[in-house]
């Protein structure tokens, strides 16, 4: 505020009112504490007038519903920050039928809400699990062995070292069948990820990896396979 060359404003008042809790004084002697009095008692009065005056306001508290020994002051006392003046929010809300009305309300919306989009998921399949087994995976290997063997640099020597150096031609023969397996993959991949899978609502990239991997076979497979459907589908409703 100095820097700005603004007043400074008063500090609230939570801040300058300053609580102080009750101090309990225990009168053990009776000097300010009425209750610990031992003096004369109403039997023993001397005087019938004050015994009679005594007797009557005793039956006016009875009437009255008033206890006729008084209190202690320890009995009136109240522990600091016991009472009611300083709690915090509940814990847990005051339920009323209004209340307890539009908790169901919208739990049972949540609950629709859950079923129908539970409803709406595809069932699942276990061909939708992007795994490589059986004849695809027959097919990968034999694919990669023979692009390979084909177009490795070392397949010549390996020729050689084994006394099969004739066979040298054999390499560029095998040429056009590895080209040939691996457009094969390629378009498979491709056919299934973009075309087939969409149709049948099954996973374009599961699907494009099998093709890539098991070629023609992969393609097979996913033709022979039914549509995929929901389970709100696959339930009837």
């Amino acid at each position: 505020y100095a820097l700005m060359d603004m007043p400074e404003p008063p500090p609230p008042k939570k801040v300058t009112k300053k609580k102080s809790a009750p101090k309990l004084i225990i009168d053990r002697t009776g000097e300010t504490d009425n209750a610990r009095y031992t003096g004369l008692k109403m039997s023993a009065l001397m005087d019938d007038d004050a015994m009679g005056q005594a007797l009557q306001e005793a039956a006016e508290k009875v009437k009255r519903g008033e206890s006729l020994r008084k209190r202690l002051v320890e009995e009136d006392y109240v522990m600091p920050y016991a009472d009611n003046t300083n709690k915090g929010p509940r814990q847990t809300p005051l339920w009323t039928p209004e209340k307890l009305d539009e908790a169901g309300r919208k739990a049972g919306e949540a609950q629709a809400w859950a079923r129908k989009a539970r409803m709406g998921e595809l069932k699942k399949d276990p061909f939708e699990m992007l795994a490589v087994e059986g004849e695809l995976r027959l097919y990968s290997v034999v694919a990669a062995m023979t692009v390979a063997i084909a177009f490795g640099n070392s397949s010549k020597q390996a020729l050689d070292m084994i006394g099969a150096s004739g066979f040298d031609p054999l390499l560029e023969v095998l040429k056009l069948p590895a080209l040939t397996l691996l457009a094969a993959g390629l378009g498979s991949g491709l056919a299934n990820a973009l075309i087939f899978a969409p149709e049948k609502k099954r996973s374009g990239f599961v699907w494009g990896v099998k093709g890539l991997m098991g070629g023609p076979l992969a393609l097979r497979q996913l033709r022979e396979l039914d549509e995929l459907k929901t389970i709100g589908e696959s339930e009837g409703r």
